[in-house]
C-alpha cells in the first residue's frame, strides 16, 4: 500500500489554504476569527485525517472530532451549527486526495474509499460528543437537584429533619440514606425527623429503605420520626403489607417536631 500520509503531506499546505478561503468565505463564524486561528484549527483538524489515511481503522480523527465537538457543545454552538465544519473540511480533504491521484484512478479510488471512512468516522464521533455533553448535563443536573431535593436541615441541638420530595427510586433511596448517616454523625443528632409529604408515590422498595434507615440510625443512638404520610400513601402501605413497625410515624412535621422535642425534654410554649 502506498504510503498516503506521506502524499498527503506533501500537499498540505494547499489543502489548508484553500480549507481556510472557504471556511472564512461560506462560514460566518469563521469570517470573525483572526487567520492565525482560523489556522490553527484548520491544522489540528488535518493532521489526524492524514494519519488516519494509514490506519487499519480510523482512530486519530475520530478523537479529535469527540473532544471538540464537546468543547463546542460546552461553548453553546449546537449541533446544526457545528456540522457544517466538520463537512467543509472532510469536502476540501477529499478533494485535495482527488487532486494528488488524478494521475492514477485506481490508487485515487483506492485512497478515496479511505478517505470516506475516515469522514465517517469524525462524523459519529461529533454525535458522540454532542450526546457525552447532553449526558453529563443530565448526570450534573440529577446530582444537584437530589442535593437539593434531600437537604438535611438541623432546626435546633440534636434534632435533624429531612424533607423529600419527588419520586424516589432505588438509587436516590441508597444516597438519603448515606447523607442522612452522615448527618447524624456530623450534628450529633437523637432525632430524625423524616418528612415525606412531598413524596407522591411509595412502594416496598422505598418502604424497606425507610424501615433500613431508621435501624441504621438506632445504631448510632438517634430515633427517626417519620411524618407527612398522606391518606394515598397510607392506603398503599395498608395494601400493600408494609409493616413500619420500628418507625415513629406522626401526622404532620408540626407533630414531628414536637415529639421530637418532648424526646429531649424540651416544648414550644407562648411567652
Amino acid at each position: 500500500m502506498a504510503n498516503w500520509y506521506e502524499a498527503f503531506k506533501q500537499h498540505e499546505e494547499t489543502i489548508v489554504a484553500t480549507m481556510i478561503a472557504r471556511l472564512q468565505r461560506e462560514l460566518p463564524p469563521y469570517a470573525a476569527l483572526s487567520p492565525a486561528e482560523v489556522r490553527r484549527r484548520v491544522e489540528a483538524g488535518v493532521e489526524p485525517y492524514a494519519r488516519d489515511l494509514d490506519e487499519p481503522t480510523p482512530q486519530h480523527f475520530a478523537a479529535y472530532w469527540r473532544e471538540t465537538s464537546y468543547q463546542r457543545a460546552q461553548q453553546g454552538l449546537s449541533l446544526e451549527q457545528f456540522m457544517p465544519v466538520l463537512l467543509l473540511a472532510t469536502d476540501e480533504m477529499l478533494n485535495g486526495l482527488r487532486r494528488i491521484y488524478a494521475d492514477d484512478p485506481p490508487a485515487q479510488l483506492e485512497v478515496l474509499a479511505k478517505g470516506y471512512a475516515v469522514t465517517a468516522s469524525g462524523a459519529a464521533a461529533v454525535y458522540v460528543g454532542y450526546q457525552q455533553y447532553k449526558d453529563d448535563i443530565i448526570v450534573n443536573q440529577s446530582s444537584a437537584l437530589a442535593e437539593v431535593s434531600t437537604p438535611i436541615v438541623p432546626i435546633y441541638a440534636g434534632i435533624l429533619v429531612l424533607p423529600m420530595v419527588g419520586s424516589i427510586d432505588s438509587h436516590r433511596a441508597g444516597q438519603i440514606m448515606e447523607d442522612l448517616l452522615e448527618g447524624i454523625s456530623r450534628y450529633s443528632a437523637d432525632v430524625i425527623i423524616m418528612d415525606i409529604t412531598g413524596v407522591p408515590v411509595i412502594d416496598t422498595g422505598v418502604a424497606n429503605y425507610l424501615l433500613q434507615t431508621a435501624r441504621a440510625a438506632r445504631l448510632l443512638g438517634s430515633t427517626v420520626v417519620l411524618v407527612g404520610i398522606g391518606p394515598e400513601i397510607a392506603q398503599t402501605i395498608v395494601q400493600l403489607g408494609i409493616d413500619l413497625t420500628g418507625i415513629i410515624t406522626r401526622a404532620n412535621l408540626q407533630a414531628g417536631i414536637e415529639y421530637a422535642l418532648a424526646l429531649c425534654g424540651l416544648a414550644i410554649k407562648p411567652i
